[in-house]
């Protein structure tokens, strides 16, 4: 190990390469995958304008605020305000893997500020359409239920919205990127109680990490997700192992249902059915969306959601229903 000088000013010590690459190694750690993917991207775009704008490299890292907030501002009127700050997340990140000094500051968060009063209108995303129970019937209807992969879409369908569940908590983005551990598994799923609801463990949430978080599934009288859950049980097994959104191939293997192939069987039914496409998002909020409109408690809804209180103001649906059912006509307030 290497140690510091006596310089009073130089006391501070210093990691060999080993320790270091460690440390680094350690860091990485610190990002699910897919934000390291859009984090490094977000670098590339840098290092490419301070290419453009003949900075020298080691003027990027670590990077003075005035260069923070001129490569910033080049990106205003053409991305929204989220986006900038984003990607100045992720040269924060790249800072701190390389154990420099991050001079981002005041001036740099006015001009994300700025420039999301700059940010186009055509950037705005239009309003996912939240799933409904309606919809689910659909799938329940046109699903071939009696094969394993559509019994295997259904019981992802109706988990995610009555669980408020992620899709990417239950679901890989691809094949190729499949981690196992990521996923529940067959035994990850706890004992029914009483009413045959089940608690189902997650792996990698979010929120909780590499802690995991426990969803309630709740058996319901339409598109009841434990009925849904029990047909595929019988159809695709339940090996303790086995991770529970897989089905049987046509090759007789199991594979994982990843997130892209269970879009393409909904949406295909849903835009037959004149639905507009949906995201994997459009489940966790439609099942928010529909406890609210059922006059379940928000508290409540927040609670079995694991939602943040910004993130779930920010997707609720229906506010001309919902608002009524809790402050309509309230009963006058008598003061003593």
């Amino acid at each position: 190990m290497q140690h510091g000088t006596l310089d009073p000013t130089f006391q501070s010590w210093q990691p060999d390469s080993s320790a270091r690459e460690r440390i680094n190694r350690t860091i990485s750690q610190a990002w699910r995958p897919s934000t390291a993917e859009r984090y490094a991207l977000a670098v590339s775009q840098f290092t490419e304008y301070c290419a453009a704008e003949a900075i020298p490299l080691s003027y990027c890292l670590p990077a003075s605020e005035a260069l923070l907030c001129a490569f910033a501002s080049s990106l205003a009127g053409r991305n929204a305000g989220g986006t900038i700050r984003n990607k100045c997340s992720a040269l924060r990140g790249w800072h701190i893997q390389n154990n420099v000094p991050w001079f981002g500051g005041i001036q740099l968060s006015y001009v994300v500020k700025g420039a999301e009063n700059m940010r186009p209108p055509d950037s705005r995303r239009a309003e996912r359409p939240a799933v409904t129970s309606e919809m689910l019937d659909i799938l329940s209807s046109s699903l071939d239920l009696s094969k394993s992969f559509d019994a295997c879409v259904f019981f992802v369908a109706t988990s995610s919205f009555w669980g408020q569940i992620r899709l990417g908590e239950i679901l890989p983005t691809r094949e190729s990127g499949f981690v196992a551990s990521n996923f529940p598994r067959w035994e990850d799923l706890k004992v029914p109680n009483a009413n045959g609801s089940r608690l189902l463990h997650l792996p990698h949430t979010k929120t909780g990490g590499t802690v995991g978080e426990n969803v309630i599934i709740t058996r319901q009288l339409q598109a009841d997700p434990i009925e849904a859950l029990l047909h595929h049980q019988f159809i695709n097994g339940s090996a303790s192992n086995e991770h529970i959104a897989s089905y049987w191939s046509n090759q007789h293997a199991r594979v994982a249902l990843t997130k892209r192939k269970f879009l393409k069987r909904v949406n295909d039914i849903l835009i037959h059915n004149a639905y507009d496409k949906i995201s994997g998002h459009c489940f966790r909020i439609g099942g928010t969306t529909h406890f609210l409109l059922a006059g379940v408690p928000p508290d409540i809804v927040k609670l079995m959601g694991r939602w943040s209180s910004d993130a779930f103001l920010r997707y609720w649906r229906s506010l001309e229903i919902i608002a009524p059912l809790h402050a309509e006509l309230l009963r006058p307030v008598l003061h003593s």
